[in-house]
């Protein structure tokens, strides 16, 4: 061999020689822990998804009407008095025709727009919908105020404004959030030693097909005692029946309400302040009847985009991070009851109708029948894609997530473990199971 060569053989036995060095420090290096941030991996299949999420009651309608019209399955004849229930639901009620001296609303549609959600508190609430809930600690009325402030009419309470306080926060992987929760003062009343909820008004669709769910469908869903250890309790209200007894609260933030009944009465008692009698000089002897049978029969929007891949997979997703432990996917059918198009339906409300307890960050301190202060039902998902028709969008029982991300990011206690790991998804991922929300 040249001695040239020779040269360049040796160089390159020493640059070899150095790299193994440099290798062998690098190893012996003690760099601490390695991570354990992974990116989870899709592995589970999506949930069978019906277009008509509300079985043959379904609409497909998406526009700002999407919650307005009638279950698409009934005849003439409930056709005619779902129209007649709607005149009192939409109608502004005055002095004249039974509307109290002091309420929060002088009607239905002023709450629930388009049947929608009402507006959310911002400032002074000036739009009827947001309320504020009163009580002692131990859940009974204020002796001194009843259920709730009235902040409308010649014998309103006071005056209630709506502050947001902002609290930033991090995902896993550095991307920035904020969450806001309210702040409320009520101006000309003192409800200082008052447990106070805040609460703005849900959507009125579906509510006789969840009325039409077998109760021992809901028990069977029940772990109150959380025997399986899968950090799930949830655990049935106890309400009132329409006849005086016991029964499965279904209906309110908290299942406070057996039936759509009750729950329309409530809101003529609470409030409209409604003088019945006035009502029923206008609208005759069974407006209050007729107002429910309309609400029940309030048709539910069809699931959109069910067969598109990323629907599918947010849907999957959705069931992997536990999302599906309290908005159950698998369908339900419906019992008999006395219309005929709430009967034998197959549907998926995306609820077990269960008290589950969401921690802190959620809880207002103010029980409600057997609801303690931080549990709150299973809120269905059948139709929230389309909560920004009615021309506004916030979500959770006081308005406080301004989307369906913030919503998910507000759930805690039970829900923790499938908040965190939506948290823990790669930001694509998440994407998609809010693009399978949007599709609802």
């Amino acid at each position: 061999m040249s001695r040239p060569g020779a040269r360049r053989l040796r160089s390159l036995f020493a640059v070899a020689g150095l790299i193994c060095l440099v290798g062998l420090a690098w190893l012996l290096i003690d760099r601490g822990p390695a991570s354990t941030l992974t990116t989870p991996v899709l592995a589970t299949a999506a949930p069978e998804l019906l277009l008509r999420s509300g079985g043959s009651t379904t609409t497909v309608h998406a526009g700002e009407r999407a919650f307005s019209l009638s279950a698409r399955s009934m005849g003439l004849p409930d056709r005619i008095r779902f129209a007649d229930g709607d005149v009192p639901f939409e109608h502004p009620f005055s002095p004249e025709d039974g509307l109290g001296a002091a309420h929060n609303a002088d009607g239905c549609l002023g709450c629930h727009v388009n049947n929608g959600r009402s507006p959310g508190p911002d400032g002074f609430v000036a739009d009827a919908g947001p309320v504020l809930l009163l009580g002692l600690a131990d859940g009974s009325p204020s002796p001194e105020f009843g259920q709730q402030l009235q902040d409308r009419g010649m014998g309103a309470d006071g005056l209630l404004t709506v502050e947001w306080l902002e609290k930033p926060g991090t995902y896993p992987d550095g991307t920035a959030f904020s969450l806001r929760s309210p702040v409320v003062s009520v101006d000309g009343a003192d409800v200082t030693d008052l447990a106070t909820s805040l609460r703005a008004a849900p959507p009125v669709f579906g509510g006789g097909l969840l009325e039409a769910i077998s109760v021992d469908d809901l028990r069977a869903m029940a772990d109150p005692d959380d025997t399986d250890g899968d950090g799930v309790s949830g655990r049935l209200q106890e309400a009132t029946g329409d006849d005086g007894t016991p029964a499965a609260g279904r209906f309110g933030w908290k299942a406070q309400h057996a039936s759509i009944l009750a729950t329309t009465r409530h809101a003529f008692d609470v409030d409209l302040h409604l003088d019945y009698d006035l009502a029923a000089e206008r609208f005759g002897d069974d407006f209050l009847d007729d107002t429910a049978f309309y609400t029940r029969t309030v048709a539910v929007p069809a699931l959109r985009d069910r067969d598109d891949p990323e629907v599918r997979a947010g849907a999957a997703w959705f069931v992997q991070v536990g999302c599906a432990a309290c908005h159950r996917t698998e369908p339900y059918v419906t019992t008999v009851v006395d219309v005929q198009a709430l009967s034998d339906e197959v549907i998926t409300p995306f609820t077990d109708l269960l008290l589950h307890d969401l921690g802190p960050g959620l809880a207002d301190d103010l029980p409600q029948g057997g609801a303690s202060g931080s549990e709150w039902r299973t809120a269905p998902l059948w139709g929230i894609g389309l909560t920004g028709v009615v021309g506004h969008e916030h979500y959770l029982h006081d308005g406080r997530a301004r989307s369906l991300e913030e919503a998910i990011l507000w759930h805690g206690g039970e829900a923790e473990s499938a908040r965190d790991a939506f948290m823990g998804l790669a930001a694509p991922d998440r994407a998609l199971i809010l693009r399978f929300l949007s599709a609802l």
